[in-house]
């Protein structure tokens, strides 16, 4: 996988907050030396993230999408249920978390899918609920800062990718 170089004004994902934008570099005193960091600043959230340069790779912090990984993320989409993982609901629910916290589109999208139509036949527990909540917050944002569309305007677009794959 080629390392990926970042700059100011780059839109990033970072895994368990979303989208986000470097605004800026500052050094900051960590441990015992000055280490570079880039601040970025997260969408529709009011948190802001000091992550030292050196840091991003094992963070797991990536650009957005390309076009070809967007086609991908909507093959998922629409592709067919995953079989659920682990034998009882705290597996199956650490899976979801873990998931959703990899910062891979391509597994949110695999938990966008199958809770969206768990949601329909069966209807979802409050945790997979807020997990779902997550989950496609994360990815309609990210469409929408790719496309240039409104986050309700991907989330139209990921709900019809899903329900073409029933």
């Amino acid at each position: 996988m080629k390392k990926h170089v970042f700059k100011i004004g780059d839109h990033v994902f970072y895994p368990g907050a979303g989208v986000g934008t470097i605004e800026t570099e500052e050094d900051i005193f960590l441990g015992d030396a000055w280490q570079p960091c880039f601040i970025i600043r997260i969408c529709d959230n009011p948190l802001t993230i000091k992550m030292p340069k050196m840091s991003i790779e094992r963070t797991g912090i990536r650009p957005l999408l390309s076009c070809n990984k967007l086609r991908d993320l909507f093959k998922v989409l629409a592709g067919k249920t995953g079989e659920r993982t682990g034998s009882n609901w705290t597996e199956h629910y650490k899976d979801l978390e873990r998931k959703i916290n990899s910062g891979s589109c391509m597994q949110l999208g695999e938990v966008v899918r199958d809770l969206m139509r768990l949601k329909k036949r069966n209807g979802l527990s409050f945790e997979e609920a807020r997990l779902l909540e997550t989950a496609i917050s994360y990815l309609s944002r990210e469409i929408s800062m790719i496309e240039g569309i409104t986050p309700e305007t991907a989330l139209d677009r990921i709900r019809d990718q899903v329900a073409t794959g029933v």
